[in-house]
């Protein structure tokens, strides 16, 4: 069996009750500002007379209200447009716009971001997003418009997808991580890269320095949080490395080697990182993160300045703090900064089931195009607006402005 490295902070896998904690406000759905329609359910007259019949006077007759939430039956809306074209003799120059009008094909823009929504949010197969249109709207549309459709819109929105770029480049603290990416059989690689209000994603075949440069050129003026991979070094004014892939190494080494002296350095870096979290909490002022810092860079001095004996330990003073050193306590100097990566992590592991249910992809465009509308779809739902509405309007708005 393959060895997995368990978070040393999580509860065993079936050990977590499902459901709601105890004690925590109740699931109640409040009572909607809106109704769309309203149905008396009432008895008929031949059900009255025989609840009268058996419970004689006993019987009384109330009313209680019952919210239901229904999707309506879908039934796709066509609409002609006649459009206005201007010639100079046979040479067309321009042609009118309208923002419910697509620059190409037949997918109105509200189709299209569910479309998106289906082959990004569900990993869906072309064969399959086909399949559930025409069961739900018994409409047929082959796989190859289905597939046009989606690489119109992220060409659509490569624009907005630049901008990402932009911002995450301008933003103060980024986290990043990559995952191996398959594109028709071969290795590529999908590269995230995430702020408090950004996801950004690259799939390239490189894994070296130079897609650092792409996204970030050759200086980045923030804080970089990511695990101890090496091309991760040198390009940021600061850096912080991940402490739950330290302790999940060390807990892992721990597991193996239960006498060795690798699980007192486990112990005591976690118990250095829990003090530092709960400090974290707090979201302390400068002076009292100068403070803690020098308080928290003595001890954690005084655990890499110990005489450890195991090779395992050696190996993570050596390879971790060493190699790394200055790079794991900027968390505690400078606001908005975590002391781990997970948040990147939790991001990556959303878009696993396209590489495990489709095999990832089958061209560089297609994965591109998924590149461009995951990042945004992923950003506007980190900014917690929805991603279908937001996609459907950034379309109008596009169909809308385009130039004479």
């Amino acid at each position: 069996m393959k060895n997995v490295k368990i978070s040393p902070n999580r509860l065993p896998v079936g050990s977590k009750p499902r459901g709601k904690p105890k004690g925590s406000n109740g699931a109640t759905r409040k009572i909607p500002d809106k109704i769309d329609r309203k149905i008396n359910v009432n008895f008929s007259e031949v059900e009255i007379e025989k609840l009268k019949a058996k419970y004689k006077d006993k019987i009384t007759i109330k009313e209680i209200k019952r919210y239901v939430w229904e999707l309506p039956i879908i039934k796709l809306l066509v609409t002609l447009f006649v459009i206005q074209r201007a010639y100079v003799g046979k040479k067309l120059v321009a042609e009118a716009v309208h923002p419910e009008l697509p620059k190409a094909g037949i997918f109105g823009n509200n189709f299209r971001a569910w479309i998106i929504s289906l082959k990004n949010g569900f990993a869906g197969s072309y064969e399959k997003i086909s399949e559930h249109i025409e069961d739900l709207s018994e409409e047929s549309f082959s796989e190859q418009a289905i597939n046009d459709c989606v690489h119109r819109t992220g060409e659509e929105l490569e624009p907005e997808y630049n901008k990402l770029g932009k911002e995450l480049r301008e933003s103060k603290s980024t986290g990043g991580d990559e995952s191996s990416w398959p594109i028709n059989g071969m290795k590529y690689l999908i590269w995230l890269f995430c702020t408090f209000n950004i996801v950004f994603i690259t799939i390239e075949k490189s894994r070296s320095r130079k897609v650092i440069a792409k996204i970030f050129g050759s200086f980045y003026n923030g804080v970089f949080t990511s695990d101890c991979f090496s091309v991760y070094q040198g390009f940021a004014k600061y850096f912080q490395k991940c402490w739950a892939h330290l302790l999940r190494t060390t807990h892992h080494l721990t597991k193996e080697n239960p006498k060795k002296d690798i699980a007192y350095l486990h112990k005591w870096l976690t118990i250095l990182f829990n003090e530092m979290g709960e400090f974290l909490k707090k979201d302390p002022p400068p002076d009292e993160r100068e403070k803690k810092y020098k308080f928290y860079n003595r001890k954690l001095r005084k655990i890499m300045n110990h005489n450890w004996k195991s090779k395992q330990a050696k190996g993570i003073i050596k390879n971790w703090f060493r190699k790394f050193e200055g790079h794991w306590l900027t968390a505690i100097l400078i606001s908005g900064v975590k002391l781990t990566n997970n948040d990147t992590e939790r991001h990556l592991r959303g878009s696993i089931p396209t590489r495990k249910l489709l095999g990832g992809h089958r061209t560089e465009e297609g994965a591109k195009y998924f590149a461009i509308t995951e990042s945004l779809r992923r950003t506007w739902r980190l900014r917690k607006l929805s991603p279908f509405h937001e996609m459907a309007n950034k379309l109008r708005e596009i169909s809308g402005n385009q130039a004479l």
